[in-house]
C-alpha cells in the first residue's frame, strides 16, 4: 500500500501548483499564499493515509473473520469425526458385552452339570465310624495302661484331624457358589447313632478302662456338642441358601432377559436398516427430481442463449454505432490532449519562476532573520557577559573572606593537631611505662596466683568441714524448728482453751478491775494506734 503513495503524493503536487498558478495569473505569490498550498497539500495527505489505513484495517478484519471461520468449519469436522469414533466405540463394547453375557451362560450351563454334593462327607463320617469302633475293639483287648495311654491319644488325634477334616469340608460346600437344598445329610441323625455308639461303648467298657478313658470321653462330648453346633449352623446356611429350582428360575430368567435383549438389539438394527432404507428411497426421489429440475433448466438456459444471441447481434449493431462516435471522441480526445499540453508547459514554467521568486525571498527573509538574529545574540551575550562579571565579582569577594576564615580555622587545627600530637607521645611513654609495670605485675601475680591455688586446696577441705557442719547445724534447726511448731501449736491451743474460757462481756462500756494507780499512757497510745 506504500508503493501506491508516490502517484497520489505526484498528483496532488500538481493540482496544487496548478491552483497556485491560476491563483498567480491574476496576482503576485505571497507567502501566505504558499503556506495555505501546503497546508492544502498536508490535509490530502492525511485523508489519502485514513483511507488507506482504513482500507487496511478491513482487509484485516475480513482475514480474520475467513480464519476464524474456517477454524469453526474445521472444529466442526472433528467433532463429527469423533462421533463417529465414539459410536464405533460403543458398539463394538455391545459386541464385547454381548459375547461375555454369552459365555456367561455357558458356563452356568457347565456348572449346573457338575453341581457339588455331600456324599464324600458322608462316607468319609463311615469310615470314621468304623474305624472308631475298631479302635474300640483293639483297646478292649489291651490290659497295659500305658499301652492304653497310648490308643487313647492316637484315637483323639484321630479325632482331632477328623473333625478338622469335617469342618473344612463343610466351609467348603458352604463356600460354593451353588449348593442345593436336596443335598444336606441329615447330620443329627448321624450324631445321635455316634452317641449311641460311644453310650454303647460306654456300657461295654470294662471297670480298669473306666477312670482313664473319662476324661477322653468328656473331652469327646465337648467336641461332638461343638460339632452340633457347627452342624446346626450349617443347617440354618443351607436353609437362607437359594434351591435349585430358584437358581434354575434365575437362570432362565437372565437368559429369556439376553434373548430379549439380542431381539431387541436384532429389532433396531432391522428399524435402522428400514429408515435407511427409507432414506436412500427419499435421496433416490430427490434426485430424479433433480434430474428433471437440470433437465427443465437445460431447457430454458438454451431458450435464454437464443435470445441472448439475438441480444448480441443488436448490441454489436450498437457497438459499432458507438466505435463510430468514439472516433469522433478520439479527435476531442487529441485535441484536448494538445491543450493539456500546453497547460502542462504553462504549468512547468510557472513553477519555475515561482520557485525563482520562492528562492528569492527565502534569501531575502533568511538575511533578515540572520541579521536580527545576530543582533539578539550579540544582546544576549552582552547582558550574559555583564551579568556573569557582576556575579564572579561577588563571588570573588565571599569566596575570599570565606577562604581567610578557614585558614585561620586551618591554623587553629594545625595547632589543636600539634597539641594533640604532643599529647599522643605522652600517651605512648606513659603507656610504655604503664605496659613495663603491668609485665611485673603479672610477674609477681603467676607467683601469687600460685599461691592462691594452694590455699584454694586448703579452702576446699575447710569448705568440705564447714559443710559437714552445715549438715549438722542444719539437721539440729530442724528438730528446733520441729520442737518451735510443737510449742506454738500447744500455745494456740492454750490460747483457744483460754479464749473459750473468757466471757463475752459484751460491747460496753465496762468496768475496769485495776486501780487507778495503775494507769500507764504508754499503754494507752500502743493500744490507740493498735
Amino acid at each position: 500500500m506504500q508503493l501506491n503513495r508516490g502517484p497520489l503524493v505526484v498528483v496532488a503536487l500538481v493540482l496544487s501548483l496548478a491552483v497556485s498558478v491560476e491563483s498567480a495569473v491574476g496576482r503576485s505569490v505571497t507567502n501566505e499564499d504558499i503556506r495555505d498550498a501546503i497546508l492544502s497539500f498536508l490535509h490530502m495527505f492525511r485523508d489519502t493515509s485514513s483511507k488507506l489505513e482504513r482500507h487496511e484495517l478491513r482487509e484485516r478484519q475480513l482475514g480474520e473473520e475467513l480464519k476464524t471461520i474456517l477454524a469453526s468449519a474445521d472444529k466442526r469436522g472433528r467433532t463429527q469425526d469423533s462421533t463417529l469414533e465414539m459410536i464405533v466405540l460403543t458398539l463394538n463394547r455391545m459386541d464385547k458385552r454381548l459375547q461375555k453375557i454369552e459365555s456367561s451362560l455357558n458356563n452356568d450351563n457347565a456348572k449346573e452339570k457338575g453341581l457339588y454334593t455331600v456324599d464324600t462327607m458322608n462316607d468319609s463320617i463311615q469310615t470314621w465310624m468304623s474305624n472308631m469302633e475298631a479302635l474300640w475293639r483293639n483297646q478292649s483287648k489291651a490290659n497295659d495302661q500305658s499301652r492304653m495311654d497310648a490308643v487313647t491319644t492316637t484315637m483323639l488325634n484321630d479325632i482331632m484331624n477328623q473333625n478338622s477334616v469335617i469342618l473344612r469340608r463343610l466351609e467348603m460346600f458352604i463356600q460354593r457358589p451353588q449348593p442345593t437344598a436336596t443335598d444336606v445329610v441329615n447330620y443329627e441323625g448321624v450324631m445321635s447313632r455316634f452317641e449311641d455308639k460311644l453310650s454303647q461303648l460306654k456300657n461295654n467298657n470294662q471297670n480298669e478302662l473306666a477312670s482313664s478313658l473319662q476324661s477322653s470321653l468328656n473331652k469327646q462330648e465337648r467336641m461332638i456338642s461343638d460339632l452340633k453346633d457347627s452342624l446346626n449352623s450349617i443347617t440354618r446356611n443351607s436353609d437362607l441358601l437359594p434351591t435349585k429350582q430358584e437358581l434354575q428360575e434365575f437362570l432362565n430368567s437372565s437368559r429369556e432377559e439376553n434373548q430379549e435383549l439380542k431381539y431387541e438389539l436384532i429389532s433396531a438394527n432391522e428399524k435402522e436398516v428400514a429408515k435407511l432404507e427409507m432414506k436412500l428411497d427419499v435421496l433416490k426421489g430427490d434426485v430424479v427430481k433433480n434430474q428433471d429440475n437440470i433437465y427443465k433448466a437445460l431447457n430454458d438456459a438454451g431458450e435464454l442463449a437464443e435470445g441472448f444471441y439475438a441480444d448480441v447481434q443488436k448490441s454489436y449493431e450498437q457497438l459499432q454505432n458507438e466505435v463510430k462516435a468514439l472516433n469522433k471522441v478520439e479527435q476531442v480526445l487529441i485535441q484536448t490532449a494538445d491543450n493539456v499540453l500546453d497547460t502542462k508547459r504553462r504549468i512547468e514554467y510557472g513553477v519555475h519562476q515561482i520557485l525563482l521568486e520562492v528562492g528569492d525571498l527565502v534569501k531575502i527573509q533568511g538575511k533578515d532573520l540572520n541579521e536580527t538574529l545576530n543582533k539578539r545574540f550579540d544582546d544576549i551575550s552582552d547582558t550574559i557577559v555583564v551579568n556573569h562579571n557582576g556575579g564572579f565579582n561577588n563571588l570573588s569577594t565571599k569566596i575570599e573572606t570565606e577562604i581567610s576564615q578557614v585558614w585561620r580555622q586551618i591554623g587553629i587545627m594545625y595547632q589543636q593537631l600539634t597539641a594533640s600530637a604532643g599529647a599522643l607521645d605522652r600517651l605512648q611513654q606513659q603507656t610504655e611505662l604503664y605496659v613495663n609495670g603491668s609485665l611485673s605485675t603479672m610477674d609477681s601475680m603467676e607467683g601469687k596466683v600460685g599461691q592462691i591455688t594452694g590455699r584454694m586446696s586448703e579452702v576446699d577441705d575447710n569448705l568440705n568441714y564447714l559443710l559437714g557442719r552445715l549438715s549438722l547445724v542444719t539437721h539440729e534447726f530442724n528438730q528446733i524448728k520441729s520442737g518451735l511448731g510443737a510449742a506454738l501449736d500447744n500455745i494456740r491451743s492454750s490460747f483457744m482453751e483460754v479464749q473459750s474460757r473468757v466471757k463475752d462481756v459484751g460491747p460496753g462500756p465496762n468496768p475496769i478491775e485495776s486501780s487507778d494507780s495503775d494507769f500507764d499512757p504508754a499503754r494507752t497510745e500502743l493500744d490507740n494506734k493498735l
